[in-house]
């Protein structure tokens, strides 16, 4: 946003007064940097030459002497001219009030924030506007950057609170425009509102998603990552099929990694090796090898089909909870008290051996314990098929 001169009335030689006592007043003079070092080199004088380089006071008038007249017949309560007419000043005996918070928060108690003008709009049809209701101190036309295109908003200051509320409650209209009015202090506290919320919404929507993408990382870390088409399903096994010889029977059409079946079932699930689609590779030969593209075994006709989808996804889900789960009872059963080298456990004190003829096992009253036979696991912690 950038303030704008505010247009004197009259003709040439008010407007050249109003001009220079807007350069040199309250709101600007405070905020204008460039001139404040002019001001420093003489004492506060500021060569009519360089103020002619300010664009709109040069639109009025390019003329020394015009412009030092005018300023001496104004006899002006903010700037005199030197006495050879080539310098202004703001007058000594009205210096400017306080550079301070409570000045600052008067100036915006007397502030109109007035939206709805037209784009193409100027400052001087604003200001004929603006000065129906009151003596105008400033006008700040809001522009968008860096193009500076007038935004359609302005803060209009004028000299007094009174004046200032007198144009905010006014209803009339710019040119049959409607505008919407509100005293500057409670624009800034609807704008600190929206900017609260504004912030609350992004970290909201921050936080909301940090969470799904934590969600989304967890999900597919525990989603199973597994090669498709390896699992097939049969169906129709007799009583008497048998884990073992399901597996010689398969490992002639494919390389079998594990073979679930409880002996007797009528179900199995033959897990095969290699590439994507092993299993219906596997299967197709084995229906080739039969009669009339029928598999049997033990004389029994099977069926069979690749798992897939969700199906397929659920086999793996089971596997890894279930290969997850045993690797936590290791981890649990080694190396604590009663586990493999601590006491009580595996090579510490307290197992009994009995080598009376064939070695056995025996448990704490003595009695013969059966040996049982041990099915090492493959890759996958998984019992290997006999």
């Amino acid at each position: 946003m950038t303030s704008e001169n505010v247009p004197p009335a009259g003709g040439v030689e008010a407007k050249v007064v109003g001009q220079l006592e807007y350069y040199f007043g309250n709101i600007n003079l405070p905020r204008d940097k460039f001139l404040q070092e002019q001001m420093k080199i003489d004492g506060g004088w500021v060569p009519i030459e360089t103020l002619l380089t300010f664009n709109r006071l040069a639109a009025i008038s390019t003329e020394v002497e015009v412009i030092a007249k005018a300023v001496k017949a104004a006899d002006s309560e903010i700037i005199s001219v030197s006495e050879d007419g080539l310098k202004i000043r703001r007058n000594v005996g009205n210096p400017l009030p306080e550079n301070s918070l409570e000045y600052w928060q008067t100036i915006k108690h007397s502030t109109v924030y007035m939206k709805g003008f037209p784009q193409e709009t100027t400052l001087d049809q604003i200001m004929e506007f603006a000065k129906k209701y009151g003596s105008v101190d400033n006008v700040l036309m809001r522009r968008t950057k860096p193009d500076r295109i007038f935004k359609g908003s302005c803060f209009i200051t004028y000299k007094s609170r009174e004046e200032a509320e007198v144009a905010q409650k006014s209803e009339d209209k710019f040119n049959d425009i409607e505008l919407s009015k509100m005293m500057q202090d409670d624009y800034w506290t609807m704008k600190n509102k929206e900017t609260k919320e504004k912030k609350a919404a992004e970290k909201l929507a921050k936080s909301s998603k940090k969470v799904a993408d934590e969600n989304e990382t967890e999900k597919a870390q525990s989603a199973p990552h597994f090669t498709k088409g390896l699992i097939l399903q049969i169906e129709g096994l007799g009583e008497d099929s048998k884990f073992g010889e399901l597996k010689d029977f398969f490992s002639k059409f494919g390389d079998v990694g594990y073979v679930a079946h409880k002996n007797g079932d009528p179900k199995a699930e033959i897990r095969f090796s290699g590439e994507e689609n092993a299993a219906q590779v596997a299967w197709d030969k084995t229906k080739e090898a039969g009669e009339e593209g029928k598999v049997l075994y033990q004389e029994k006709e099977i069926t069979g089909k690749v798992l897939e989808g969700e199906e397929e996804e659920k086999y793996w889900e089971n596997f890894h909870t279930s290969k997850q789960n045993k690797f936590d009872n290791n981890r649990r059963g080694r190396g604590g008290r009663g586990g493999r080298g601590g006491r009580g456990g595996r090579g510490g004190r307290g197992g009994r051996r009995d080598f009376k003829g064939k070695r056995g096992l025996v448990d704490e009253t003595g009695a013969p314990v059966q040996n049982k036979r041990i099915v090492f696991e493959d890759e996958d912690g998984n019992p290997k098929a006999e």
